[in-house]
């Protein structure tokens, strides 16, 4: 598992923009081959482009995550493109309308299911018989801390699904440890890229009282990311780690 991260080929999902896209600009800047997907076509393509306009080191996939087909076709072509995947950064995810539990539609409902669960486990599956076969490889996928802390601008069907995004990975871990395969997921707190990004000047300086790390944006997950994809990251399974900048302590 020794492979410096200039080595390594990486998928990294929801690459179009915010933490996904901001992990893959950091892998880039590390030498890593980039296999970039989001269901924003020509959003995922532009950063592409930014980062590699030759496509030679970073290539850009239009899939939906959630459909288990496109899933398939994606790591199939990834492995085409670039004959191995040494790693996989699930960042895909959506939420619904804000409003109520009770409030919320059942296609609303299903659809954040779908894409912040089922379909970061879609990927994993598409990806495993590749990465066991192999032996070696490292799944990261971004939780959120609302899985722990219950925010208002989160639907509960987004706080369920970052919830089971923690059980799975600390399950699946378990159970792919003996082949070589690691997989921890990482819980941002308030980082100014999602619902947060609408914070009033006023709630941002009552946030900076009471947390004196502050919202600094996405980077501190990418080099989370980063240390669990490197060397540093070999001993490590089965976390679920807190980059929220105090916002959340202890377990």
């Amino acid at each position: 598992m020794n492979r410096s991260i200039s080595e390594q080929v990486v998928i990294v999902t929801g690459a179009a923009q915010g933490i996904g896209e901001c992990i893959a600009r950091h892998l880039f800047q590390q030498g890593a081959t980039l296999a970039l997907a989001d269901i924003q076509a020509e959003k995922v393509q532009a950063v592409q482009m930014d980062l590699d306009g030759d496509g030679k080191r970073v290539k850009s996939y239009s899939v939906d995550i959630a459909n288990t087909g496109l899933v398939k076709a994606l790591i199939e072509q990834v492995l085409q493109d670039f004959g191995r995947i040494d790693a996989l950064v699930n960042v895909a995810g959506l939420d619904a309308p804000h409003g109520l539990a009770w409030e919320i539609t059942e296609a609303d409902w299903r659809r954040v299911i779908e894409v912040n669960l089922n379909g970061q486990w879609w990927m994993i599956q598409a990806v495993l018989p590749h990465m066991m076969e192999r032996r070696s490889g490292k799944v990261v996928t971004i939780s959120s801390i609302s899985a722990h802390h219950a925010f208002p601008e989160h639907t509960p069907a987004y706080s369920a699904a970052k919830a089971g995004l923690i059980g799975m990975t600390t399950s699946l871990a378990t159970q792919l440890e003996a082949y070589g395969i690691l997989l921890n997921c990482i819980l941002p707190g308030m980082i100014g890229t999602g619902t947060d990004i609408n914070m009033t000047q006023a709630e941002k300086d009552a946030y900076q009282q009471e947390f004196p790390l502050g919202i600094v944006g996405p980077t501190p997950v990418a080099h989370a990311v980063s240390y669990l994809l490197a060397e540093s990251g070999d001993w490590i399974s089965g976390t679920a780690m807190n980059v929220t900048g105090g916002l959340w302590k202890g377990l």
